[in-house]
């Protein structure tokens, strides 16, 4: 499949909370979003030209989303429901587009020029 997602994994729970922890091999801005819920974001895709969306990289730190994906090449379509904390691996080539089923914060592991540089709509 085109797209991956994984949990975040936890490293501890107390009475104060949840210890998630991740890591990445990209440096540099990062872009920290919220969304409603029913919002729509995305409807677009990415070529891989630019490094930040090659794959394009998102952390679902709360809430849930539906993730609609169309891949370019073989035209094989899907929804994928996620629930945080979740990590949302995107090939270049699929395109996308999220439902916010609920107010919803995500970390996206790119830039706004990375996305301004690759960012294609249908």
């Amino acid at each position: 499949m085109r797209i991956n997602v994984s949990d975040i994994d936890v490293k501890a729970i107390d009475e104060r909370g949840a210890l998630h922890y991740f890591s990445t091999n990209r440096t540099g801005e990062f872009l920290l979003v919220y969304r409603n819920a029913g919002s729509v974001s995305g409807q677009h895709y990415h070529t891989g030209k630019s490094a930040g969306k090659n794959p394009e990289e998102m952390l679902l730190v709360q809430g849930s989303l539906s993730l609609n994906w169309k891949d370019l090449k073989n035209n094989e379509t899907g929804t994928i429901l996620v629930a945080a904390p979740s990590r949302v691996v995107i090939e270049p080539n699929v395109w996308h587009e999220t439902i916010a089923i609920t107010d919803i914060v995500f970390i996206e592991l790119n830039s706004l020029v990375d996305g301004s540089e690759d960012t294609h709509r249908l």
